[in-house]
């Protein structure tokens, strides 16, 4: 027990602190309330659909197994697999001497970012976990173990697999440039990737290597999401108060030997692969969150202890203090702000469903609800083959039906809404405009 005091605290904290947060709902991410409502679809008719492209294979069939359970059970999945990221980065940051090793692992699962997805349904800390496990038993030697988990780290969150040059870059290092256990990691990676990724291959072939959607943002929008979105307001102004104080007071002296450190090379090699592809796909702040523990990692190399403990400390406050959007300025920090955010969602989710339960009446009716879609089928409890049919899109079968006066269509004014009408104009020659479109007071 006292052998392993540091773990299990590590453990309790992470628990503790995050059980207020987790019995609101799957969370205001509707690509978390997607892969849920796959799951019940391949648990209850026992055919697989992507939640969405490319595919997350791992967490839609783990879900399968628990989609009927309340929110908080749920959730506690991405609870759990947090504190197990922060078990890891501590396993690691030991293995490599590195001083506060226990505090910047607690830390870790208070990044704002890290926090937000830690208390809802959504998959980032999962393969977080799969990831720094992966590492971490590459840096044990343990090629087999991390294979493994570096391709259920890729059948969680698929874009992950940019990471394999870095990978192969630290088991270089590692195994004094071994080329052939290189190559050896580099087909077990392979096959482990194939077997877990297979349901969407077998499936979708490479047709599910589609496109991620709009990637056009404004340069005030990717630095935001790159920066506040990920460490928090009081986050980030540390990290830049102690970098300046750094360079005034000590100088950056450490930094003329980091290249020589192979790990704060493979550090800098995961952070620029992860911040390259947030570029090309700048869609949400948590397609950074690979990058967050080497971050803390070549902080911890470059600034003095003095600096690096206020600084951590910032980052454990800054989920709770301070939130800053475009139009005004919170006291209340991220965490509060998103509960917020979940409540308006919900209330619009269940108005909706009064509203869907009235205008059918228990007759045959078709309900075009966008991406509201799969939130609204879970809440509602619909069942899929029952009268009330809830569709995010009208396939051709729909469509005849509507045309043919078999069902009445209804639906709401969202954007897929506008993209079916742009195609069929169905909507607006058949379709009855029931509920207004979802929107955010934030």
């Amino acid at each position: 027990m006292k052998k392993y005091f540091k773990e299990i605290m590590i453990v309790i904290i992470v628990l503790l602190s995050r059980l207020p947060f987790i019995f609101n709902s799957l969370g205001a991410d509707l690509d978390a309330w997607r892969e849920v409502y796959t799951g019940k679809i391949l648990s209850e008719n026992h055919i697989y659909n992507v939640s969405r492209f490319p595919g997350y294979p791992f967490p839609e069939f783990l879900y399968s197994l628990v989609y009927h359970y309340p929110y908080w059970a749920i959730n506690l999945l991405s609870v759990l697999f947090t504190a197990g990221c922060s078990l890891y980065l501590f396993k690691i940051l030991n293995f490599l001497s590195i001083k506060l090793s226990f505090l910047i692992s607690i830390i870790l699962a208070f990044v704002p970012v890290i926090y937000l997805t830690s208390t809802t349904a959504m998959e980032y800390n999962w393969s977080l976990f799969f990831l720094l496990g992966s590492v971490y038993h590459l840096l044990k030697k343990n090629l087999w173990f991390s294979a493994l988990l570096f391709g259920l780290m890729v059948s969680t969150r698929f874009n992950n697999i940019i990471f394999f040059p870095a990978f192969v870059f630290l088991l270089y290092s590692c195994f004094q440039k071994d080329i052939k256990k290189t190559l050896q990691f580099s087909s077990l990676t392979c096959v482990f990737t194939c077997v877990f990724f297979s349901p969407v291959i077998v499936k979708y072939g490479i047709d599910f290597l589609q496109s991620y959607g709009d990637s056009e943002v404004s340069l005030g929008s990717l630095l935001s999401l790159a920066t506040l979105y990920i460490y928090g307001t009081l986050g980030i102004l540390a990290i830049i108060l102690a970098l300046v104080i750094q360079c005034f007071k000590g100088g950056y002296q450490k930094v003329k030997s980091i290249h020589k450190n192979y790990f704060a090379v493979f550090s800098m090699i995961m952070i620029v692969s992860n911040l390259a592809f947030f570029i090309r796909y700048p869609l949400e702040a948590g397609y950074l969150i690979p990058s967050v523990p080497f971050v803390l990692i070549l902080l911890q190399y470059i600034l003095n202890e003095k600096l690096m403990k206020p600084m951590l400390f910032a980052l454990l406050l800054s989920p709770f203090l301070i939130h800053v959007t475009a139009k005004q300025i919170q006291v209340a920090g991220s965490v509060f702000i998103n509960e917020d955010y979940e409540d308006q969602e919900l209330a619009f989710c269940k108005n909706v469903i009064r509203e869907i339960e009235i205008r059918s009446g228990n007759q045959p009716a078709i309900f075009h609800l966008g991406n509201f879609s799969e939130q609204i089928s879970l809440m509602g409890n619909f069942e899929k083959n029952g009268n009330i049919k809830i569709v995010k899109h009208l396939s051709p079968e729909d469509q005849e039906d509507i045309i043919h006066k078999k069902r009445p269509l209804y639906y709401i004014d969202t954007g897929n809404a506008k993209e079916e009408n742009n195609k069929t104009h169905i909507l607006d020659q058949y379709g009855v405009l029931f509920y207004k479109d979802f929107e955010l007071k934030r």
